[in-house]
């Protein structure tokens, strides 16, 4: 059994939904120690997994930690409590500014990073990301991505054996939420926050499309950003309905169970957690063919795979859906046993836990004063 201390620093939204699916699933066979933000939610982990809490800024930018010393100086704190856990592996799972400041702090130690993105996407290429993309390229012992097309990103800049591929796992603990009296509606949904990446233009402008077949057609656009530039190109308000806010995790389920597919028409992405939410809801899923993301959506059998910024494409997509209930019910279904059988948690926790023993090779010589068997395995 290995220490793993695992870190993430952010407090909410998908960082922390990937982060606690994650550590439930290693703490079954690995001592796992936690480090989150002092604001984070406890109720996402499991009770046997150890806490530690530090005060973070949550919305900082690296701007904003260097105007403010008094962030800085929790830095140490920071340090001393990833020290104090005793790891055989550090795993960070999120590119908070306070992870790749301290990562040349903590170069002794075996890091694995989870790289998301393993490029910024179009809109967000500012000095934290790409920071945060360096660092862990220089300093991580291995580098885990999402997909073969994002392994595919990196091979020219690091060596093709420090990449593992680990899938992105399943969201199915929304479905706890789920209330019998919602019913399907004749609705498309685009779930989540709004950045210039996701190509929510092109959506709008499928609308009159998509209403010259559906009469009834309803797009519900839900989550946080400024949606100012994209109002100008609603056509008929009465068929979008808005919610322009951070949706909590109780009412997300209620947004799945009304829609009858969910779009990511992106223009720019690698891959996306709002896809496993949505097969956790028996939801087919049309999304463009952009990063990773035609690994997880199986053109014609969980969704459809279609071309970026192509509005009329979309609308076809969205129509053949919405007027074939057998169709949409048969990849909704589709795209439920894919989750069950591909994006398990315990799956994902068994190939990253075997990323890590490929790695740590301990000995009395090592620190810990034992080894536990893990250098001796095999013989």
């Amino acid at each position: 059994m290995m220490r793993v201390t695992l870190i993430n620093l952010w407090d909410k939204g998908g960082m922390i939904h990937y982060f606690s699916q994650l550590t439930n699933a290693l703490a079954k066979t690995e001592e796992v120690t936690v480090i989150i933000p002092d604001s984070a939610s406890s109720n996402y982990f499991n009770k046997n997994i150890n806490i530690k809490r530090i005060k973070v800024p949550t919305e900082a930018s690296l701007k904003e930690l260097v105007s403010f010393p008094s962030k800085l100086i929790r830095i140490p704190f920071f340090l001393k409590t990833v020290r104090d856990t005793n790891p055989d592996v550090i795993h960070i799972t999120s590119g908070h500014p306070w992870s790749f400041m301290a990562m040349p702090f903590l170069k002794k130690y075996k890091i694995f990073v989870t790289l998301h993105d393993p490029e910024p996407h179009v809109g967000e290429k500012h000095l934290r990301k790409i920071l945060s993309i360096r660092m862990s390229l220089k300093y991580a012992t291995k580098i885990f991505v999402h997909g073969k097309q994002l392994r595919n990103l990196l091979t020219n800049k690091i060596s093709k054996n420090k990449i593992e591929i680990i899938p992105h796992g399943d969201y199915s603990f929304f479905t706890k939420w789920e209330d019998n009296s919602v019913h399907e509606e004749r609705s498309v949904l685009f779930f989540g926050r709004i950045l210039d990446y996701k190509g929510i233009q092109y959506l709008i402008q499928a609308e009159p499309l998509i209403a010259k077949e559906i009469e009834d057609i309803k797009i519900i656009i839900a989550g946080k950003g400024n949606l100012r530039k994209y109002e100008k190109l609603i056509k008929n308000k009465n068929n979008f309905e808005i919610i322009n806010e951070f949706i909590p995790d109780e009412k997300v389920a209620r947004l799945f169970q009304r829609c009858a597919v969910v779009v990511l028409p992106y223009i720019d992405g690698t891959q996306s957690g709002i896809i496993p939410i949505a097969y956790s809801f028996k939801k087919p899923v049309i999304a463009t063919n952009v990063g990773s993301i035609p690994e997880v959506v199986e053109n014609g059998r969980t969704g459809y795979i279609i071309e970026p910024r192509n509005s009329k494409i979309l609308a076809e997509s969205i129509t053949k859906l919405l007027k074939d209930d057998n169709l949409r019910k048969q990849m909704g279904d589709n795209a439920y046993t894919k989750m069950k059988e591909e994006l398990s948690w315990d799956k994902i926790a068994e190939k990253t836990v075997m990323a890590y023993k490929s790695v740590v090779r301990r000995g009395p010589s090592s620190g810990h004063g034992r080894c536990r068997g893990l250098c001796c395995r095999g013989k």
